[in-house]
């Protein structure tokens, strides 16, 4: 059996950087498991898979749900030649087959070890997020939205982790950029003056109700920004920065290089776990 404290560093070590308060309520999460089991198991190996060609056919986002939830909501930006109609962002990214894209975490207090960035590959029912060090990956995640399942893989010291979203508490949905639009709609918000981001005109809204990311999630102060493009009405960047705890925590991440709308094949969100990595999850 994998003492406390082995699973307690792997969990420091291994949680994605960009949400601190979501690493210790799972790392709890599996102490508490860990103390109700009474042996670990090594797993039987999980099937090695390599991304193939970014190309099969995945289900369809209902967009019209959205558009009922937001209630239509629509304003043009200042000095906009064209406009950004914000209910059609939220139908055109609700109805995107898959996203790719990028995630960094900008704060200057950011844990020392932690990755440069994290690439995401979603679709609309799997996450796969791949975190860098370099040109390496030190730790990918995979989310089933099907089975509700989390395997958070630690390649730096060869472990793995699998649980439920049950088991993890309160699960970060807001990892998923579909939600992003959806959540500054249907919180109070202020309109951006147009500006260009990675070369792309864009329009853009901010807020900084604090329960933009849920009550689950409490902060001492929040303000989050989209940008929007006025040609193609794509999302091109998030960003945030979020003070928690009586300001001990700063978080403040850029998510930015979108491809929207593409599809992905399903063997990229397969669980890739060499056989001699060791299985660290808690028990039932």
């Amino acid at each position: 059996m994998k003492s406390a404290d082995n699973i307690k560093k792997f969990f420091n070590k291994a949680a994605i950087d960009t949400n601190p308060s979501m690493d210790k309520a799972v790392m709890n999460k599996i102490l508490m498991a860990h103390e109700k089991t009474k042996s670990a198991a090594i797993k039987p190996k999980i099937r090695r898979t390599i991304m193939k060609r970014p190309i099969t056919k995945l289900a369809v986002a209902a967009a019209a749900i959205a558009v009922v939830v937001l209630g239509l909501v629509e304003f043009i930006g200042t000095g906009s030649t064209s406009g950004v109609v914000w209910a059609e962002v939220a139908k055109k990214v609700q109805a995107s087959r898959g996203v790719i894209f990028r995630s960094r975490d900008v704060a200057p207090d950011s844990r020392d070890g932690g990755p440069d960035y994290t690439m995401n590959y979603s679709s609309n029912t799997q996450l796969r997020l791949d975190s860098y060090k370099g040109d390496q990956i030190i730790k990918t995640i995979y989310d089933d939205f099907n089975t509700k399942t989390v395997i958070l893989v630690d390649h730096g010291h060869k472990s793995y982790v699998k649980m439920t979203f049950e088991q993890m508490e309160q699960y970060d949905l807001w990892r998923d950029p579909k939600s992003f639009v959806q959540r500054f709609l249907s919180h109070e918000h202020r309109e951006l003056v147009q500006k260009t981001v990675e070369g792309v005109l864009c329009e853009g809204i901010e807020t900084t109700d604090p329960a933009f990311f849920g009550t689950g999630h409490p902060v001492d102060s929040l303000m989050a920004r989209v940008w929007v493009s006025v040609e193609t009405g794509y999302p091109v960047q998030f960003e945030y920065e979020v003070v928690r705890y009586s300001g001990q925590i700063r978080i403040a991440d850029v998510v930015d290089q979108f491809q929207w709308d593409v599809e992905l094949d399903e063997s990229i969100f397969e669980p890739d776990i060499p056989a001699d990595y060791i299985d660290i999850s808690p028990g039932e």
